[in-house]
């Protein structure tokens, strides 16, 4: 790696001035204002955004020495003339570290996004140099995710969608306090499909029972123990993942992993490291060696921020057989197609498989099953979906409610991965799977919009709870 690149890689901290100065292949893009019309501009990004990219110029290509060098400008100009200071990231192990292949300069994303218009059915834009170029957003999906998201206003939501097979952007969109790109989010359950692929990896069985007393959701050290006489109700590994066990996530992780298992397992899934050679923010995985917070950290307690664009990037690779492509923007340069820019094995086939089956049972019959039918019957018809939910309430400071889904479909050969969260306040009337739904269906099925669950206010205990 030369310097220049290495300069690149670590600076997470100016993320927002290195997408607008570099035009990220994917980026953020808020979603308050109405759906553009034919010939019309896009909503507005972040005004701060806005005006470092127009500083900067919207270069056709940039090289890793014109990267480079762009960040330091911004540096300079956000830290009042003190280069920021390179932040900490952890080495990742060679058997972590898999190369991207195949990466090729096209037009910046993030700038022609920022300029495109709706144009025959597709969002399109031109480069400096006059190149037309077609764009890989999908305008009926998009259009249906800002809609709802227009609808019914949280506090913060984002939600991505990407084609599995070719990394290509489906959809990005986000309001309020939503960032698509930012790991901003606490991973929550969502985290029970990394350490759900370690224990596969360490060849647990994933229809083998693990038996516990005390409820799915609270941890304590006591719980943690085998009791025969009191350890009356059982879940395979499959239907922990599923039911979002928390108690059988904690209690196989403990006797089957340890802190340096789960933390190589969360690295191969890009925590911790790079995303590509993009300058993303990293998403952060902070795992204890052992003991109780290890055990939490396994079930989805523990410290661990995720973006929606790394956590639809991680259920993409599941339904791709273990293989994640780096996600892109642009379709089309002159009519002619851009092919997938990168690629990265995160699991081996048979790991994906077998992981792709237990996040089927999520949306048939555990915490998602509810959301992803309507009247006794599954939204989507026939077409199979595989999917995680995950929750967290946090009581610090302002009441946050924090839901997830992440999935795919159709779950044996999908054509769009999806990843939504939510941030509610005390009352709610969307959650994460609804819009996951909503989006999965816009783009397999089609029809209008259905019905989110009734608005409610949830009365919390003064803990966090997972789901």
């Amino acid at each position: 790696m030369n310097d220049n690149l290495r300069r690149l890689r670590f600076r997470p901290v100016l993320i927002v001035a290195a997408a607008a100065v570099a035009g990220l292949c994917f980026a953020a893009r808020g979603q308050q204002e109405p759906r553009p019309g034919p010939g019309e501009t896009p909503p507005a990004i972040d005004a701060e955004e806005s005006r470092l990219s127009d500083q900067a110029g919207e270069p056709d290509h940039l090289n890793a020495s014109d990267l480079a060098d762009a960040l330091d400008e911004a540096a300079a100009e956000m830290d009042g003339g003190t280069p920021a200071q390179p932040a900490q990231v952890k080495e990742v192990p060679a058997a972590a570290a898999n190369a991207v292949v195949q990466h090729v300069d096209h037009p910046a994303g993030f700038a022609l996004w920022k300029k495109a218009k709706l144009e025959n059915g597709a969002y399109v834009a031109t480069t400096a140099d006059g190149k037309k170029v077609r764009l890989t957003v999908d305008p009926h999906l998009q259009g249906a995710m800002e809609k709802l998201l227009r609808m019914y206003k949280p506090v913060g939501a984002a939600v991505v969608a990407l084609d599995p097979k070719t990394g290509k952007v489906l959809a990005i969109a986000e309001t309020g306090d939503g960032k698509a790109t930012r790991p901003l989010y606490p991973a929550a359950s969502v985290f029970k499909i990394i350490t759900g692929a370690a224990l596969l990896e360490k060849g647990v069985n994933p229809n083998v029972e693990t038996c516990y007393h005390g409820g799915m959701h609270g941890i304590v050290s006591k719980l943690l123990e085998d009791k025969p006489r009191v350890d009356r109700r059982c879940l395979s590994l499959s239907m922990a993942l599923a039911k979002s066990a928390n108690v059988v996530f904690a209690k196989m992780a403990v006797k089957h992993l340890d802190g340096d298992d789960l933390r190589k397992e969360a690295e191969r899934f890009l925590f911790n490291r790079p995303i590509f050679d993009q300058p993303v923010e990293q998403s952060s995985a902070n795992i204890p060696d052992n003991g109780l917070d290890f055990a939490k950290s396994a079930a989805g307690f523990g410290q661990v921020k995720l973006s929606p664009m790394h956590a639809a990037l991680i259920a993409s690779a599941v339904g791709n057989g273990g293989l994640a492509m780096e996600p892109s923007l642009v379709d089309e340069v002159d009519g002619k197609a851009v092919d997938p820019t990168g690629s990265m094995r995160l699991l081996n086939p048979e790991t994906a498989g077998t992981l792709r089956d237990m996040m089927k049972l999520t949306v048939s019959q555990g915490t998602a099953a509810p959301s992803f039918r309507d009247r006794h019957h599954m939204v989507l018809g026939d077409i199979e979906v595989a999917g995680k939910t995950g929750s967290l309430s946090d009581h610090k400071g302002p009441f946050k409610d924090y839901s997830w889904f992440v999935g795919f479909a159709p779950a044996d050969d999908p054509k769009i991965a999806v990843a939504a969260v939510v941030v509610n306040g005390m009352k709610w009337r969307i959650h994460a799977p609804y819009i996951a739904r909503e989006a999965l269906k816009a783009y397999l099925v089609g029809g209008p919009l259905g019905d989110p669950p009734v608005a409610r206010v949830r009365h919390y205990r003064r803990r966090k709870k997972h789901g």
